[in-house]
């Protein structure tokens, strides 16, 4: 057996899956990209390939990237299924890590006309993303349901205004005292006299003479 083999095969992800401590006090994401997942179908034994896409935000710990290497090809030779094979890799990791956050994608190569991937991510965390959308929606509603009552209260004091104004004889309309600007319908563009148009003349002018000549 060659030591790739032998260390595969000794693994033990409880003693040898090392993490670290996180030093950094802000949040951040890691993102782990593994594309040479592989385990073995439970019911025929042929092979199955995957991508693993590993996301997570550290609480107290990381993980160890060459364990975690090692862990994911302590697969090759197990038989299970994508499911489960996904489900236990965020258990375990989940278990070690204790997170504030964490998804699991495993992108399986297609193999009999089927493409599956699988995702697993923490639920408490997506709802507590999801509830203050909630909140803010409902507040939202909220505001505009009271634009909407302050609008119509405008509306409703502007008609009792005029109606009073109505009763009172003043009308805030003035459209009767200003004079039209429009044009009448017996208004005509109107022409200057002809006496005050001017023939202008030329000294010399000559009118053009006709020779008729004999047949």
């Amino acid at each position: 057996m060659r030591y790739g083999e032998q260390i595969l095969k000794e693994f033990d992800v409880e003693r040898d899956l090392e993490v670290w401590e996180n030093k950094q006090e802000r949040e951040y994401m890691i993102k782990i990209i593994l594309p040479e997942f592989c385990c073995l179908c439970p019911r025929s034994g042929y092979p199955d390939f995957a991508t693993i896409y590993l996301e997570y935000i550290p609480n107290k710990l990381v993980v160890e990237l060459k364990t975690i290497k090692l862990y994911i090809n302590s697969f090759m030779n197990r038989n299970i299924s994508h499911e489960d094979s996904i489900n236990e890799i965020y258990t375990v990791l989940e278990k070690k890590l204790e997170p504030k956050y964490m998804k699991i994608t495993g992108d399986f190569n297609p193999r009999g006309n089927v493409h599956t991937v699988i995702e697993v991510s923490s639920q408490s965390f997506l709802k507590s993303v999801e509830k203050p959308r909630k909140e803010e929606q409902a507040y939202e509603f909220k505001d505009r349901g009271d634009n909407k009552r302050a609008g119509a209260r405008r509306i409703n004091e502007r008609e009792r205004d005029r109606s009073r104004d109505d009763k009172r004889g003043n009308s805030r309309s003035f459209s009767s005292d200003r004079p039209s600007r429009g044009f009448k319908s017996d208004d005509k563009p109107k022409r200057a006299p002809k006496d005050g148009f001017r023939k202008i003349s030329f000294e010399g002018d000559k009118k053009p003479r006709i020779v008729k000549k004999d047949k």
